[in-house]
């Protein structure tokens, strides 16, 4: 039989075995050029999809829930930006959902699309 030490020694290495094993499985998961990530942001209260092309370029879509304004989307889209970019001189390019000054007033009913935006990122030399 084995005595306290022994069974205490063992339960740790056990233990510590197990939890290495389970946080190896809980990273993340590698990034797919061109397969859209969604990701949830509890700041700005908004869903946004990340597409990533190659090192440089992205597609960031934006789900606003809760009729987040346009504005609150706009300055979502800027901060993003400088997250994946690390630096400012990047490039945002809007593709749709652009709301125009009088949007509510002239089709209070329309559902907006998406708000979707290019990204690319300045090359270091």
């Amino acid at each position: 039989m084995l005595n306290f030490t022994n069974k205490q020694v063992i339960l740790t290495v056990l233990c510590s075995f197990c939890l290495l094993y389970l946080s190896a499985c809980a990273g993340p998961s590698p990034v797919v050029f061109g397969q859209a990530q969604t990701e949830w942001d509890f700041d700005h209260h908004l869903q946004f999809k990340k597409t990533q092309f190659d090192e440089h370029n992205y597609q960031l879509e934006i789900i606003p829930n809760n009729k987040v304004s346009f504005e609150r989307l706009s300055v979502f889209l800027l901060r993003r930006g400088y997250l994946i970019c690390g630096r400012y001189g990047y490039k945002l390019e809007l593709i749709t959902g652009v709301e125009s000054f009088d949007h509510f007033r002239a089709s209070p009913n329309m559902i907006m699309p998406n708000l979707k935006a290019k990204l690319e990122c300045p090359r270091t030399e």
